[in-house]
């Protein structure tokens, strides 16, 4: 009897590494959502920018995951505006009745 275990090369996988972490893609899906929404998901956005930003200092490797962050971040701040512009004319517009 043959033995094929002994014909297969032992081989050691490593397991896979993220390149960038998840809060940069956080960050973003949030501020994205923040346009979309007028501006509802924005705080998160800020929160979640400001921690990943905080957390690519640290880390050697910064490249694209602090650049998805800052542009999440700038569009959740965008969303902010956003959410303001909407809160202002919303008063305005319950003052007035």
């Amino acid at each position: 009897m043959i033995d094929y275990r002994s014909s297969i090369p032992s081989q050691t996988f490593e397991t896979a590494h993220d390149d960038m972490p998840t809060l940069p893609l956080w960050t973003f899906a949030l501020g994205l959502f923040a346009i979309l929404a007028f501006g509802l998901t924005s705080v998160p956005a800020i929160i979640c920018g400001h921690r990943a930003l905080a957390e690519a200092r640290g880390s050697s490797n910064e490249g694209l995951g602090r650049s998805v962050a800052l542009t999440g971040l700038m569009i959740g701040y965008v969303g902010a505006v956003l959410l303001g512009t909407w809160v202002i004319l919303l008063a305005k517009f319950l003052a007035g009745s």
